[in-house]
């Protein structure tokens, strides 16, 4: 094997490792990260100014070191995120980390409201500081000319910017520090300043400390070079990949809005391009005029901004269209294309068969003239049904290679285009070339496009173009769900659903306002990864892990139902008493502060806790403490089997002294008083009745009959602050998401209840829906 082989060998095994060490990585709290480095490389290559930076921040984040085999000498220093994206650089991640943190010390820029309107300017003084530093001392031809700069600079100068330390000092100081060639002779307003900084120890230890951590072996990656098309419940490393020079795309047809389907495609995509610093490009496929919209084009991109997924480049195809056009011009000149206009349905069983077309021999010259003219608005042949087939094997076991259609007449006017072109390219002929001519490196497809990846290379070998790898995934695919964008419109045309963005449905809108977390989402995706498996993926799964996103960030609120809520009269508390109860609004989490809960001898209880109440017994009344139920009140209410009696009142007394964890009923309440928050509790419940449709199944015979249920509620009166979006807790009840802040008494709070992943309920308090 050549050196140079051998050297590819070598970067792709060493960065299978660093994927394998980055999927090891414990993310189990959301505010650590991880900067790995090798402290075999130079001096000037380790994180010193993000390590600098963590010592003099305080920040809630928790940033670990680690010293790691896997990152070979000279490359960059990585910082990886909870979503396990990454930023490559010391000086990268210590201005992420300064603009995170640094605002209210002011080390990326004055905080002082007199130096407000210098304070950009500031900043923009510390970024090309970090850029001088990058061009003069990592280069020794620069190295000395930089010196005598930043020598002269700093001779009536304590610091670089300002009048206080910033960003510039840390990092200028990083490249500087240790080195043996300073000397006070020749550069001693430098060593002044060096000497300055090096007052405070985290200046002076930090590349010691750095150099001095254990280094943490990194786990190898079971998959190796050699093993084409294998994968994992994970993401394995693309083969052939390089860090700085892969590039995914996600090409979205704007014909709809994206769904749970779609994610998949761009979460992976977007994970690859940042794992390897590379370039994610989303690319509009718009070849069909008929199905695209603008309206679809721009919910998309709404749509990705909404998963945190930025792109490095947007393109069309439609941008590429001329071009295309040579291409498939030049495939007829060669013979390897031929125009055709055999009936639709008998082309079909044509290629099923196995059977040539009578066009299929048809000349050069002819196939030259009838393609111009389908180019053309009118023209002689232009109504008699022609298209362009590729030339390729009629008798080819794969029937994708059956001399494929491959650009088509459409007089539909383009959303972008307008008139321009009266012909368009199908998506077999398209994509491959805009892969290659975009600079695509890695092109990822679900595995029912396996068949068609035969039919993409030999495209671009047909063109003499450039070379794509394809990686495979299965698509994801959820039980009691549909992804057609045929049947999701027909639930929109019949009124089944509110809308595209209905919480029942599918699409990236409608799961997000369901309730799902971007977070878990991500998560939930990547540890399915690349995984070639086709599976039916059960909800309960998901739930349980978006829970345990939500769960630590939620609030708790407490909602009592209003239309049978029952008053609990505490006898030994005076009438007109009316105090304010301060109570954690998480019982974990203190940081997330308290709210207010009036108490006085009115409340309201559920009352389905109330019919298991009994005199004499003591009850726990949450986030207070206890009372003894001392009379309980009946009346009688006819129903259909005769007289029934119903709880009207119940008379009880404070027991501070009680012991909450002895009495077997803890119920919520809340305060009788007149501004409790009016409040509708919204239950969801899957649009078909059948996991799995089978070929045959007709989905409209397979309804769920009640999807939506509602429930009127009196919430404390903490739930007035929310806004939209923000998920909390109902104790007892579950978790909820504002999809509308209350407005009025007459427009109530509206909370959608979140799945929590459980088949039974979160507790005793009934629901109008099944739990699942």
């Amino acid at each position: 094997m050549s050196n140079s082989k051998k050297q590819k060998a070598k970067s792709a095994l060493s960065a299978e490792n660093l994927q394998a060490h980055v999927n090891s990585l414990d993310f189990s709290k959301s505010n650590e990260h991880y900067v790995l480095y090798s402290s075999q490389d130079s001096l000037q290559r380790l994180p010193v100014a993000t390590f600098i930076l963590s010592q003099l921040i305080p920040s809630s984040q928790q940033i670990h070191f680690q010293n790691i085999s896997v990152i070979k000498p000279s490359t960059d220093v990585i910082l990886v995120l909870p979503t396990r994206e990454m930023l490559f650089g010391d000086f990268a991640i210590a201005r992420w980390y300064a603009r995170l943190h640094g605002s209210s010390c002011g080390i990326y820029g004055s905080v002082s409201p007199i130096h407000s309107a210098g304070s950009s300017l500031q900043a923009f003084q510390i970024d090309a500081w970090l850029d001088f530093a990058i061009r003069h001392f990592t280069s020794k031809n620069e190295y000395e000319p930089g010196l005598d700069i930043l020598n002269q600079y700093l001779l009536e100068r304590t610091f670089l910017v300002g009048y206080a330390l910033s960003l510039a000092d840390i990092a200028v100081f990083s490249l500087l520090t240790n080195r043996t060639d300073l000397e006070s002779s020749s550069y001693g307003h430098i060593c002044r300043w060096i000497a300055h900084l090096e007052a405070d120890p985290c200046f002076k230890t930090a590349a010691s400390l750095l150099r001095q951590q254990q280094p943490v072996k990194a786990p190898r990656s079971t998959a190796s070079t050699s093993q084409k098309g294998k994968t994992s419940g994970s993401c394995p490393p693309l083969q052939g990949a390089e860090i700085g020079q892969v590039v995914t795309r996600f090409p979205p047809e704007p014909s709809g809005y994206l769904h749970i389907g779609h994610v998949k495609a761009c979460m992976l995509n977007h994970h690859y391009a940042r794992f390897y610093n590379g370039k994610l490009i989303v690319r509009f496929d718009d070849t069909n005029p008929s199905k695209e919209k603008e309206e679809f084009e721009l919910s998309i991109i709404e749509d990705l901004k909404r998963l945190d997924i930025v792109p490095d480049q947007v393109s069309y195809t439609s941008d590429f269209f001329p071009r295309i056009v040579a291409y498939a011009k030049a495939l007829i000149q060669k013979g390897l294309a031929y125009m055709d206009n055999t009936p639709q349905e008998r082309m079909r069983e044509e290629r099923m068969d196995g059977i040539a077309s009578a066009c299929r021999d048809q000349s050069v010259e002819v196939a030259s003239k009838l393609f111009e003219e389908m180019l053309q608005p009118s023209s002689p042949s232009a109504e008699d049904g022609y298209c362009l087939r590729a030339k390729i094997d009629m008798s080819a076991n794969n029937k994708t290679m059956r001399d494929p259609v491959i650009f088509r007449r459409n007089l539909t006017p383009h959303h972008r285009t307008g008139t321009t072109y009266c012909a368009y390219p199908t998506y077999d002929l398209a994509c491959p070339i805009v892969d290659s001519l975009e600079g695509v490196t890695h092109t990822l497809r679900t595995t029912e496009y396996n068949d068609r990846d035969e039919q993409y290379q030999w495209i671009l070998s047909a063109l003499e173009l450039r070379k794509v790898r394809i990686h495979s995934f299965a698509r994801m695919n959820f039980v009691y769900s549909v992804l057609s964008k045929r049947k999701l419109q027909w639930f929109v045309d019949h009124k089944h659903v509110s809308g595209w963005d209905d919480p029942r449905f599918p699409t990236v809108r409608g799961v997000l306002r369901r309730g799902v977390q971007v977070e878990a989402l991500r998560e939930f995706i990547l540890s399915q990864g690349a995984s070639r498996r086709i599976t039916d993926m059960e909800w309960d799964k998901f739930w349980t892990l978006n829970k345990r996103v939500i769960d630590p960030k939620a609030g708790r609120y407490f909602a009592i139902q209003k239309k049978s809520a029952v008053r609990l009269k505490l006898t030994n508390i005076e009438e007109d008493v009316k105090i304010g109860l301060p109570i954690a609004l998480h019982p974990k989490d203190p940081s997330m502060g308290e709210k207010i809960m009036r108490f006085g001898c009115d409340l309201l209880l559920e009352r389905e806790d109330v019919e298991q109440m009994e005199e004499g017994q003591e009850v726990t009344l949450m986030r207070h403490g206890n009372i003894i139920i001392r009379k309980i009140h009946h009346t009688s209410k006819k129903d259909g089997n005769g007289e029934k009696p119903e709880v009207t009142l119940v008379e009880a007394e404070d027991f501070p002294a009680g012991d909450f964890k002895k009495t077997k009923l803890k119920v919520t309440w809340l305060a009788d008083v007149p501004d409790l928050v009016p409040t509708q509790l919204v239950e969801f419940d899957f649009l078909l009745s059948k996991p799995k449709l089978e070929e045959n199944d007709n989905f409209q015979d397979c309804l769920t009959p009640v999807t939506r249920a509602e429930m009127e509620c009196l919430g404390d009166h903490a739930l007035r602050n929310l806004k939209e979006g923000d998920v909390i807790q109902l104790e007892r009840r579950g978790y909820f998401r504002v999809d509308r802040p209350l407005l009025s008494s007459t427009k109530p709070l509206v909370l959608f209840m979140i799945p929590d992943g459980k088949v039974k309920a979160m507790s005793t308090l009934s629901t109008n829906l099944t739990h699942r």
